[in-house]
């Protein structure tokens, strides 16, 4: 059973008791910051909404009062529960939660009504800068007010403190990222938790052995891992017979083992964002089961309606379906102390385009090699007699809310060996992977949580079908000593690698000293001469660079245009040919030892180009032969011509406008030279 779906309604859908009556009042001028930047929802401008800074709402306003807690975290009109229930997990860890909400804001000082927070997006902290304009609505009174000042109330999440701000304007900021308030109309808390941590989330079930359950959660809230849970049972938000909310996140805060005189029980804490509407089972608030407890002390217990409670594992179980869980990488992880076992943590970017790198599920036999692949080495320090090594990978649509289309992610772990690095297509075909997984519907990450025996695999992305396009991120977490890297980008191949040994920088500049002149550079004819005898020691089999192609390579990275390279410019054309002769040996298959035509994007792609089909049909027209393939020189060639004139351009185009000035004479040493 799927946990509650991540919906997203274009509207903002307000309680039927909220009046709309009123016409939107403009604000009054003021030197105090306007972000005009938010994102405009007509819904929170018309009616009785009213947008007002704190210092309108209550007299002395203030940005965080005696240190943000999980008791600030209250829902407004919103359903937003799973935005709030990660906010509540993250406010556990005052570390974490500065991350986001920068320190040393307030309403008094240097105030410019400007706020800022920092959120994880696809590998990066991104800043989100908003002013602290909110909305409410006014408070309705029958009785005369004692004074003059009008009384507003916030419309969305807010603090139980009525003059703290920092969760509702936290609240701002998120929906300003992901497109306005009414997007955090219902998601997924793993989704929260990962742009506030950069952490990687798993959802899982609650079904299974209980002490299993009990023995995983108290370990993940020792080991510092996010938690969230939710009831997938029953109409939306209705409370079952005990307390408990339908299609609701709620925040795992705790976990106790406490003693009473019937022996011992296993306890968890649970916090409703809502800041109440509680569990009425046994071990509530005020709960019987309390005065069996041999030492009070030990555990923390407040008799008060603020939305947590205590619950024994096993009513847990019965109530609660489904586990939102973030695990935390290293720099987080080390940030609050925790004695959790590091990970090996590496990330990579990629992309999937039509019929360049994206592939389809395994399902697209004759398409599903197009896909990029990673190499994981798992290796494991322990001695049991069946040692296992633990693995986490994630793999992130980018920018999924602003598609039209959705789109569902997948991953597949196959078996690697030392013969097969990379899965061709051929192999592919007969393989079937040892673990896969897709992502749930509407969310945009696919995660593999498992333990494998140590070896070599290979990880494949993919999305559904060979039609969508998209950028990915993938995130590999492993075991201290093992390690992951992709093998589309300077990889070594096994069929070729096992046949070579790549010369030493220091064997290449000695040979390279062999063929340059008096003034240390090297001719067309010497670096004939100099690739013929390095490639004999690098890969015997490939064809041999001509003469012709020399002269390519030597014009496209001669910006003097002298006709010669030095030893630096040398190195980066060296280290250019092995990458693409570890690509071409990859990727080629037909009986002449030339790239087929539909092999070519791909190809591009696992050089680090960004690849599309308007430049594969260029690549076709200028170096193809007739049938379309590509021989080895032209594909070498093609590759430096390429790196080089991107180079160039975005060495011109500093402003990233898209844009460039060229002077005639570089005008002419580009179209005719380099």
């Amino acid at each position: 059973m799927e946990p509650p779906p991540a919906k997203r309604q274009h509207s903002v859908v307000l309680e039927q008791n909220v009046p709309r009556a009123r016409a939107p009042q403009s604000e009054p001028p003021d030197s105090l910051f306007i972000d005009s930047n938010f994102p405009w929802e007509e819904e929170l401008h018309v009616g009785c909404i009213e947008w007002r800074r704190p210092q309108e709402i209550c007299a002395k306003p203030r940005f965080i009062l005696d240190g943000a807690t999980r008791m600030d975290v209250c829902q407004g009109k919103l359903s937003n529960c799973w935005f709030l229930s990660a906010v509540a997990c993250l406010s556990l860890y005052p570390q974490l939660l500065e991350k986001v909400v920068l320190p040393g804001q307030d309403f008094v000082g240097a105030y410019d009504g400007k706020f800022r927070f920092q959120f994880w997006q696809y590998g990066q902290w991104v800043l989100v800068e908003i002013d602290d304009r909110l909305p409410t609505v006014r408070i309705q009174r029958n009785e005369e007010a004692a004074h003059n000042r009008e009384e507003y109330e916030l419309l969305f999440m807010h603090s139980w403190k009525k003059d703290e701000f920092w969760s509702s304007l936290l609240e701002k900021a998120y929906a300003k990222l992901k497109g306005g308030y009414s997007a955090l109309q219902l998601g997924f808390a793993g989704e929260a938790l990962v742009d506030m941590t950069g952490g990687v989330a798993q959802t899982c079930y609650t079904n299974g052995p209980l002490n299993m359950l009990w023995v995983s959660l108290s370990h993940l809230l020792q080991q510092g891992a996010l938690t969230c849970c939710g009831n997938t049972e029953g109409e939306l938000e209705m409370a079952n017979s005990l307390g408990i909310l339908s299609h609701h996140m709620y925040s795992v805060t705790g976990a106790k083992q406490v003693q009473t005189l019937h022996g011992s029980v296993s306890l968890l804490r649970v916090r409703n964002p809502w800041g109440h509407t509680e569990w009425s089972g046994p071990w509530r608030d005020g709960g019987s089961e309390w005065l069996s407890v041999i030492n009070i002390k030990e555990i923390e217990v407040e008799n008060l309606e603020d939305g947590e409670f205590w619950m024994d594992v096993e009513d847990f179980q019965k109530n609660f379906q489904v586990l939102e869980i973030c695990h935390l990488g290293p720099e987080s992880l080390s940030q609050i102390g925790s004695v959790a076992r590091p990970w090996e943590y590496v990330t990579y970017e990629g992309c999937w385009l039509k019929d360049i790198s994206s592939g389809g599920s395994i399902e697209c036999k004759d398409h599903f090699w197009m896909n990029p692949q990673y190499t994981l080495s798992l290796v494991t320090e322990d001695t049991d007699s069946n040692p296992m090594c633990s693995i986490i990978v994630s793999v992130m649509l980018k920018h999924k809310r602003l598609k039209a289309k959705d789109m569902r992610v997948m991953c597949y772990i196959f078996q690697g060996n030392e013969d097969h690095v990379y899965l061709s297509q051929e192999i592919l075909q007969c393989s079937q992977p040892v673990l896969s997984v897709s992502s749930c519907d509407k969310k945009r990450e696919a995660v593999l949580s498992t333990s494998l025996p140590p070896g070599r695999y290979i990880i494949i992305p993919s999305l559904e079908t060979t039609s969508d396009e998209g950028e990915f991120l993938i995130r590999i977490l492993t075991e201290k000593g093992s390690s992951a890297r992709p093998t589309d980008s300077k990889a070594a191949c096994g069929e070729s690698a096992a046949q070579s040994v790549r010369p030493t920088d220091e064997q290449c500049h000695s040979r390279f000293l062999l063929f340059s002149d008096q003034d240390g550079r090297i001719t067309n004819e010497g670096l004939h001469h100099l690739l013929t005898s390095l490639m004999k020691d690098f890969d015997p089999l490939l064809p041999e660079i001509t003469m012709e192609s020399c002269c390519r390579l030597i014009a496209s990275l001669d910006t003097s245009a002298e006709g010669a390279l030095c030893w630096e410019q040398f190195d980066r054309l060296w280290k250019n040919i092995i990458t693409g002769s570890l690509i071409f040996s990859n990727l080629q298959s037909s009986k002449d030892r030339n790239l087929d035509k539909d092999q070519i994007g791909a190809a591009l792609q696992s050089a680090g180009l960004i690849t599309d089909n308007f430049l594969v049909r260029l690549v076709q027209l200028r170096y193809a032969d007739k049938d379309g393939s590509l021989s080895y020189s032209a594909f070498i060639c093609c590759l430096l011509k390429i790196k080089a004139v991107t180079g160039m351009f975005e060495v011109a185009d500093s402003t990233g406008s898209g844009t460039v000035s060229l002077n005639y004479h570089q005008w002419l040493q580009l179209a005719l030279y380099s």
